[in-house]
């Protein structure tokens, strides 16, 4: 029942987080979805950094066990989000996209009346255009409708497959960062901590980087960082162990650690870079229907 309950929580949120994500993008002028999505990324690595205070309260909670103390208080924060459906929003471009066009006209209105706008002398027609349209049915899009496109579809083929790999590299080089000689105990807080603090980095690090070289051009270079950091652990540990330091084992197998630490914590942290980068380019050149 346990494991059962656990699938169906991280199953919802997942979903909750990739509606979260899409809201994000749609709802932000286009010269703000970055920044963001790079606010968001901050407050996530916020809330994981905040996860072994929280667990450690919990520990020293009377009458109750550790695990069902710490699940109600993480939990509990999502008493707030039941008014959600009433408060917040539905997606405007979504919409006018799908054809919506009397919920859109009701939503304007609400938007405009809460910002003391005159409709009446509305100078760019859109409402009075919107009205000519409301005898139009909601249409729906499926994304194989992608398929009659030429280079769209390529493009988001690519860029699934870049974050992909990205996401599977980067576990790749969690699990050779890790010490199989430390204590448990200590090696899930080093390496919490660690993988954390990568995140971070990740995240100031991407926000200079896409204002000075653009999203395809960010995602080229942390693309480039992470092939040489997988390439070169193994290859230069391979030189190492093969070409120099035969007969002296200990520092041999000294420098392989360090160096393997080394080039995991560089590849972490770019391949953590072309997974988000991907993920939001393909959000962005994705048509609002299908998004």
């Amino acid at each position: 029942m346990f494991s059962t309950l656990r699938f169906f929580e991280g199953f919802c949120l997942a979903g909750l987080a990739l509606s979260l994500y899409v809201l994000r993008i749609e709802l932000c002028l286009p010269g703000w979805r970055f920044s963001m999505t790079m606010v968001a990324s901050f407050l996530k690595v916020g809330g994981q950094l905040l996860m072994p205070g929280v667990a450690s309260l919990c520990r020293h909670w009377p009458n109750g066990d550790d695990w069902q103390v710490l699940q109600i208080v993480i939990i509990s924060p999502f008493v707030l989000m039941l008014p959600y459906v009433w408060i917040f929003p539905e997606s405007l471009r979504w919409l006018l996209a799908t054809q919506h066009y009397k919920r859109s006209k009701a939503m304007m209105l609400r938007i405009a009346r809460k910002n003391q706008v005159d409709t009446t002398t509305e100078p760019s027609g859109v409402l009075t255009e919107l009205e000519q349209e409301l005898h139009k049915k909601p249409q729906r899009s499926c994304i194989v409708k992608m398929m009659s496109t030429r280079n769209l579809w390529k493009n988001i083929v690519v860029l699934c497959v870049n974050s992909l790999t990205g996401y599977g590299i980067h576990h790749c080089f969690a699990r050779s960062m890790m010490d199989p000689e430390a204590q448990p105990t200590a090696l899930c807080h080093t390496d919490y901590y660690t993988m954390a603090g990568i995140a971070v980095a990740t995240c100031v690090a991407l926000c200079p980087a896409v204002g000075l070289m653009g999203r395809r051009g960010g995602l080229l270079t942390f693309m480039i960082i992470t092939a040489l950091a997988s390439l070169l652990q193994l290859g230069l540990l391979n030189l190492i162990g093969k070409y120099s330091l035969r007969h002296d084992t200990v520092l041999r197998d000294t420098l392989n650690r360090k160096f393997s630490v080394a080039f995991s914590i560089i590849g972490m942290f770019s391949s953590h870079a072309v997974s988000t980068l991907s993920i939001f380019f393909c959000a962005e050149i994705t048509p609002t229907v299908i998004r």
